[in-house]
């Protein structure tokens, strides 16, 4: 496989709040082969974090934006609310194709094995059913494993946390996340960005006027239910059309917003963050570990990973967006060192997005990189701890 390697020449988004608001026209930019240097490791572990695929809209999107043609509920038939469409089942089964291309006879066997494998999703339909369709294609059954030979496919387990302890839900559940993510909105340097928005701000209160759209969150809100009525074949009106580009810069402000700075992305990504480097020490020292660690969420919980990683760029994550951080050794040094691959679509192409701080390289030193993501790690008990810290 042909790696590439993606330098951001705009600012990236882990900024640590005493810088200004990143842009929202940051974008990568420059790809240079990487081949070479990757031939001489080997891989020992990867953490991959991706988002569902293509869904249906969420009631209290629905509610949010009320419509009158929205409620007709055969809209949505056959797949209800909330749930992932045939285009969604379609980029997952790509996820599985390409994380079974990238991994295969590395750190997967060609047969599913319990023990190679973590998979973790969160207690929402679409993405348990994103997870099972990538699974079908990562995990074919060989001949061994085959148990009906009209059915090339086999149940492979997969973890969920309940809703009220699941971590990727930080979002709904760490209530000083959201009070520091409100505290970001009345900020200099935000309102600064918002400011050619006002305009725009008026006019969705009008046209929606029980939805009291104040923030960049309600915007984004706005954007991912016109994404998923048009998964459904429900076009939006002209005038959101006509406004839709102004609507999706305010999405990439709304992401600046979600990782502004180190404590916003611990709450968001910290547990993940300690769970990995936990279980790559583990690996490092010899334990029997699983290699392939896999987590089915939500863009949120993309762009947290990545903001985690030092490697977030302003966007949206799209549908079946995947992130890998691979554990390496160095064959000649035996030194380990991580690189980070995204595939910004469903089953690729992928890239490798350097670690801000690594000086522009692909591999990031272990132990640097672990010093410099230190303020993103949190335990479970420390994140309940600080959730329930009070903001004044």
């Amino acid at each position: 496989m042909r790696f590439l390697i993606l330098f951001i020449l705009l600012a990236l988004v882990l900024c640590e709040g005493t810088e200004p608001l990143p842009g929202t026209t940051s974008e990568p930019a420059i790809a240079v082969d990487n081949d070479r240097l990757l031939a001489n490791t080997v891989l020992l572990a990867a953490f991959v974090v991706f988002r569902h695929g293509d869904r249906t809209p969420d009631q209290d999107e629905l509610d949010k934006f009320p419509s009158k043609e929205h409620y007709n509920d055969e809209i949505y038939f056959p797949y209800g609310k909330k749930a992932l469409t045939n285009k969604g089942k379609q980029r997952a089964y790509l996820v599985g194709q390409y994380l079974r291309h990238r991994y295969n006879n590395t750190i997967l066997s060609p047969m599913y094995l319990p023990d190679e494998t973590y998979i973790q999703t969160t207690n929402y339909a679409r993405t348990q059913m994103t997870v099972l369709t990538a699974l079908a294609a990562l995990f074919e059954p060989t001949p061994a494993q085959k148990w009906n030979p009209n059915l090339n496919w086999q149940p492979v387990p997969y973890d969920t946390p309940a809703y009220e302890d699941d971590d990727f839900l930080y979002y709904y559940q760490c209530q000083r996340y959201l009070r520091l993510r409100e505290k970001v909105y009345v900020s200099p340097e935000f309102e600064e960005q918002m400011k050619p928005y006002e305009g725009l701000y008026k006019y969705l209160n009008k046209m929606f006027p029980a939805s009291n759209i104040t923030t960049s969150e309600d915007v984004f809100y706005l954007d991912n239910l016109v994404q998923a009525l048009e998964n459904v074949g429900v076009p939006p009106p002209q005038w959101i059309v006509d406004y839709m580009p102004q609507i999706k810069e305010i999405t990439k402000i709304e992401y600046a917003a979600e990782f502004y700075n180190s404590e916003m992305i611990a709450l968001s990504a910290g547990v993940l963050m300690d769970r990995i480097l936990n279980a790559a020490t583990g690996i490092i020292n010899g334990e029997e570990l699983p290699k392939l660690w896999l987590f089915s969420g939500h863009e949120n919980n993309v762009g947290a990973f990545m903001s985690a990683i030092r490697v977030f760029y302003v966007h949206q994550p799209q549908y079946g967006s995947t992130v890998s951080l691979e554990l390496r050794k160095d064959l000649v040094t035996g030194r380990n060192s991580f690189l980070v691959v995204y595939a910004p679509e469903a089953g690729g192409p992928d890239m490798i997005l350097p670690i801000r701080g690594c000086g522009g390289q692909a591999l990031c030193d272990y132990e640097t990189f672990v010093s410099l993501t230190r303020e993103h790690r949190l335990s479970m008990t420390e994140y309940i701890r600080q959730c329930s810290i009070p903001i004044h």
